[in-house]
């Protein structure tokens, strides 16, 4: 799953929240993909407000970012 979303934000120019591992602690970022390979993220982050480089095998999981205070659970329709 943590591909899909690595490649969903390439793609589709989206932000995503990912939990990762340098080495010596473990942070919460929200990044928008550049590029990716089989070893390496490129994307901006928005913790460091700058491109950052991560390792894939740093990363612990992803999300898609929701911002806080926003409800995904619930469709309300509007007649």
């Amino acid at each position: 799953m943590t591909d899909y979303i690595i490649a969903t934000s390439a793609v589709r120019n989206c932000i995503i929240t990912i939990v990762y591992f340098n080495g010596k602690k473990v942070t919460q970022r929200n990044i928008k993909v550049i590029e990716y390979d089989d070893n390496i993220v490129k994307a901006f982050c928005y913790l460091r407000n700058q491109v950052r480089y991560f390792k894939r095998s740093g990363i612990l999981s992803a999300a898609f970012y929701k911002p806080h205070g926003v409800k995904t659970d619930r469709i309300e329709h509007v007649s």
